[in-house]
């Protein structure tokens, strides 16, 4: 019957996602610094164990594991949204506090990734495009120690949490936070290092923004263009696809990143080579002297 094969195979699914869950509550436990309950926490190891997975949770260290820990929690948070509201229209619209903080502290890797692909520098001033709750923000904050950084998002829920923590990490000084579009977006004193996050710039816009980009970069300044990209036709790169079009985002492939940079007058486009497992590629543009 139709039932039983939708349940079978909703249930093999479930049990992919169960065991994600249970992955992600044993790296809670170490970050929050307790056991957790007897019968419960006995369960959780035997799933890691099944999986061969702890000596990968074990070589983390407390800030990565928090960045892991906050990429499952965002990512487990927006699928329950699509369960919820299937219908609702490709757009970053979210409210959830917890949510909002998980994809902030996952989206803290982006500031190591600029260090391997060789852009930046310890005094730059850095343009965070969609900074969110400012968790990129902050990151960037401790990579470049020397740098300073603004912020914009027009997602007034985000930029409340991105001001308290902003706040909490003593870098007020340092971040500047701003209720502004990217394509309305300027700046007189320009900037040395620009993240642009095409999962989160609708494709009507892209063009627009590379251009505004182009415009607040300091001559031999440098844009990232983030993009989600898994393999071609596998499921991950399916759902990397409606990750970005669920956010409202453009779906751009590494190589249609650099052809955008250089139509829109970038020198030395490029893609970085990925020596991360995550399904994020980099594409670097640099503004001409």
């Amino acid at each position: 019957m139709a039932i039983e094969r939708a349940m079978a195979l909703v249930t093999e699914l479930l049990t992919q996602a169960q065991a994600l869950a249970a992955v992600t509550a044993r790296m809670r436990l170490d970050e929050l610094g307790v056991s957790g309950e007897p019968a419960q926490r006995e369960q959780l190891d035997r799933v890691v164990e099944k999986l061969g997975a702890a000596e990968h949770l074990e070589d983390l260290t407390p800030d990565e594991r928090a960045i892991v820990v906050a990429f499952a929690r965002s990512y487990m948070r927006q699928a329950l949204d699509l369960i919820d509201e299937p219908e609702r229209v490709g757009s970053w619209s979210h409210t959830d506090a917890t949510l909002l903080q998980a994809q902030g502290k996952a989206s803290a890797a982006v500031a190591s990734l600029a260090l391997e692909a060789g852009v930046g520098k310890p005094d730059a001033r850095i343009l965070d495009i969609g900074t969110g709750v400012a968790g990129l923000a902050i990151a960037f904050s401790s990579v470049f120690p020397a740098s300073t950084v603004v912020g914009i998002d027009p997602w007034e829920p985000s930029l409340e949490l991105a001001r308290q923590n902003v706040a909490d990490a003593g870098l007020d000084s340092r971040i500047m936070l701003r209720a502004a579009t990217v394509e309305a977006f300027d700046d007189p004193d320009g900037f040395d290092l620009v993240w642009l996050p095409s999962f989160f710039i609708p494709e009507r816009v892209m063009d627009e923004a590379l251009r505004t980009v182009r415009r607040v970069l300091r001559p031999g300044g440098e844009v990232m263009v983030g993009v989600l990209d898994g393999p071609d036709d596998s499921l991950a790169g399916i759902i990397d696809a409606l990750v970005t079009v669920r956010s409202g985002g453009a779906l751009l492939t590494p190589a249609d990143a650099v052809a955008r940079l250089q139509r829109a007058g970038f020198a030395e486009a490029r893609e970085v080579e990925r020596t991360w497992k995550a399904p994020l590629r980099l594409a670097v543009g640099r503004r001409g002297e």
